[in-house]
């Protein structure tokens, strides 16, 4: 481990040096239309699973090179790697070099299979309030009025750690992106707040790295934020920026931003889903195409782009198959990227396992295309 300042970014460890001979060598950036870009000018629509590259704090086993050369020959151009905050600093004021190292690795590995790297930087999920893979040391107690939220924990105490991840990535073309945050757990209610938090978070990894896109998330996947919430958005450099939806949304007409949707959570009032095991009536297939255009409208107002980072329904429920290409579609139509949630879970048996105990593809998988 190396010692450092608590709270603040490493300056020890060198930063992540650039790989050299690997497939992926052009940095992309994104303009008001699209997400990532290359610098002549050509969109790049980064499709790709969320998979998790650290299993243990303090082992380096991760994904072999096939894996990622098989997710590029599937034909996929992108993963979304996600990372817990706890692993990389358990301790207040030390970094785990082992978590470090290992995630450099899985970096390397996907940069030469040709694919471009996401990077979920504080993966946000689970109790108390969305804190399970906060460092202990690091989470804050919510409070019943809400004036304490999970988010504060970050905000607080994790812009450090954000800083050493751009310091150590800041020269790497294959991380298109840093999502520094996962469905934040700020109450849709306070996007205003979301939106200052975010200011922070965007300065402090801009203090680091000037260039790498960096993405903003609604909290909890999709809340509505009102367009005048961003007069709280005032970052040193708005360039660069990228909206992150998750849209498990499943057009179900009691749920969506108009019927019955619950404002203090940010969540639909039944069942999505995102919950592994709701599943999908096409029937709906219209009401997929309008709850997206609530977050594409505020997008465009705003000049930002648009990624899906995440999207999913549960392996062998009604309508899955429908799912999927009614999303992808719908994806397509917009011109928009996006990332299935997930590449492997649960022993290849998880719900949304894109592939199967012995790594073998699922056949729907091709549907995602």
């Amino acid at each position: 481990m190396t010692v450092g300042a608590a709270g603040t970014a490493d300056a020890a460890p060198a930063r992540q040096p650039a790989l050299q001979d690997a497939a992926v060598t052009t940095r992309l950036h994104a303009t008001s239309s699209h997400a990532f870009v290359d610098p002549a000018g050509t969109p790049h629509q980064l499709i790709g699973p969320n998979i998790q590259p650290l299993w243990d704090a303090y082992d380096t086993d991760t994904w072999d090179q096939a894996t990622y050369d098989s997710i590029k020959a599937k034909g996929f151009t992108s993963v979304r790697m996600v990372l817990f905050w706890d692993m990389f600093q358990p301790t207040e004021g030390e970094w785990n070099e082992t978590a470090f190292s290992t995630l450099a690795t899985a970096v390397t590995r996907a940069k030469s299979a040709g694919l471009y790297v996401i990077l979920d930087c504080i993966h946000m999920s689970g109790s108390p309030d969305g804190q399970e893979h906060v460092p202990q040391w690091a989470r804050v107690t919510p409070t019943d009025d809400g004036s304490v939220e999970g988010l504060d924990a970050v905000v607080q105490n994790g812009l450090g750690f954000l800083q050493t991840i751009a310091n150590r990535y800041r020269d790497e073309p294959a991380v298109a992106a840093y999502d520094p945050v996962n469905e934040p757990f700020r109450s849709s209610t306070k996007s205003a707040r979301l939106l200052s938090d975010y200011t922070r978070i965007v300065n402090a990894i801009r203090a680091k790295d000037g260039a790498t896109n960096i993405m903003l998330e609604p909290s909890y996947g999709d809340a509505k934020v009102p367009a005048s919430s961003f007069s709280s958005f005032t970052p040193t450099d708005r360039g660069n920026l990228i909206w992150s939806v998750h849209d498990y949304y499943n057009g179900d007409p009691k749920g969506g931003y108009t019927n019955g949707y619950d404002d203090d959570t940010g969540l639909g009032l039944v069942p999505n889903p995102s919950d592994g095991s709701t599943g999908y009536d096409p029937a709906n297939k219209t009401a997929l195409a309008t709850h997206l255009q609530v977050q594409l409208d505020m997008a465009q107002a705003e000049g930002l782009p648009i990624w899906i980072g995440e999207f999913g329904i549960g392996n062998g429920l009604t309508g899955h198959d429908q799912y999927i290409k009614d999303k992808v579609a719908l994806y397509k139509s917009k011109g928009l990227g996006y990332a299935w949630w997930e590449y492997y879970s649960e022993g290849g048996n998880g719900p949304f396992s894109m592939v199967d105990a012995n790594d073998g593809w699922r056949s729907w998988v091709t549907l995602l295309f």
